[in-house]
């Protein structure tokens, strides 16, 4: 008997060393609506975990309407259009920006990722999960709000970082996006990010109602990620093309971003990790049923 659990714990730490290699957290950025930062976050923040030594992949979902790689200042000659009708592999398809971070660019000429048949949707699943030993972290910015389709996407990631500003509007349908992803998926980890504020005490006052609304109503827990103030430098680092911790890495909104995603990562820190072939297989379930 002792010989049979030493046998079992030896196949058990060989069978932890081999899925160390493929450790993947897979993160959603959302927002309730458009107009709110949220692509521009997503950029800069991969960029900052790309910095961070990070080996990141930036996913544009936002399909017809990405502008990820404008943002980045790419010139993409793939995107994932090209990748599903052209059965093209991903490893060909990536983009690498300038600083070293991977992208995959939305395209244009499909209007729904999510409503591709099934052979089609299987080759993208395919190609997803050819990525699992190349990546620490990838994530999907998706368009702004939530539909049906895009919540059993949703529904397989590890976590949700969810940007909102402070206007009204904004945080109506922050909370709104909470609630629908609350009741298909209240496992979720949601981080939320204040974008755009004036001055602290609106972005305080912001985040106290977003989360004492969805504490009161629905019994979930939101996390803070942060609070980012407006910033001219945002507005001049997007005519120029340019990401802005590569434009102006010294703005005090690009300084505030870079410590966003060191404190998320410390904050990760001795956490179990999460798997790329969970989220797949996740996926695959969530496609196969109704939501």
């Amino acid at each position: 008997m002792a010989d049979q659990a030493e046998i079992l714990r030896q196949r058990m730490e060989k069978h932890n060393q081999l899925d160390e290699e493929y450790k993947t957290k897979i993160v959603a950025v959302l927002s309730g609506k458009g107009g709110v930062g949220k692509s521009i976050f997503s950029s800069n923040f991969a960029l900052a975990l790309n910095n961070a030594k990070q080996r990141t992949l930036l996913v544009d979902l936002d399909i017809g309407m990405g502008n990820i790689d404008i943002l980045l200042g790419m010139d993409s000659r793939y995107s994932i259009v090209n990748m599903i009708d052209q059965r093209l592999p991903v490893h060909d398809v990536l983009n690498t920006h300038s600083s070293g971070l991977s992208v995959l660019t939305g395209g244009s000429g499909l209007s729904d990722l999510f409503q591709l048949n099934d052979d089609k949707f299987a080759y993208f699943i395919e190609q997803l999960q050819s990525l699992k030993k190349d990546f620490d972290i990838i994530i999907f910015d998706f368009g702004a709000g939530i539909n049906e389709s895009t919540l059993k996407f949703v529904s397989a990631v590890h976590e949700i970082l969810l940007v909102t500003t402070i206007e009204p509007t904004a945080l109506t349908d922050a909370y709104a996006v909470v609630k629908i992803v609350h009741k298909y998926s209240p496992e979720i980890p949601i981080r939320c990010v204040i974008n755009r504020y004036d001055n602290e005490k609106e972005a305080d006052e912001t985040w106290r109602k977003l989360s004492n609304v969805a504490k009161q109503f629905l019994n979930k827990e939101l996390v803070l990620l942060g609070c980012l103030p407006r910033d001219r430098a945002v507005i001049k680092a997007v005519k120029l093309r340019k990401v802005l911790l590569e434009a102006d890495p010294k703005a005090r909104v690009a300084v505030n971003i870079t410590e966003l995603a060191a404190n998320y990562l410390a904050d990760h820190l001795g956490q179990q990790q999460d798997t790329m072939d969970n989220f797949i297989m996740k996926l695959r379930y969530l496609f196969r049923k109704k939501v």
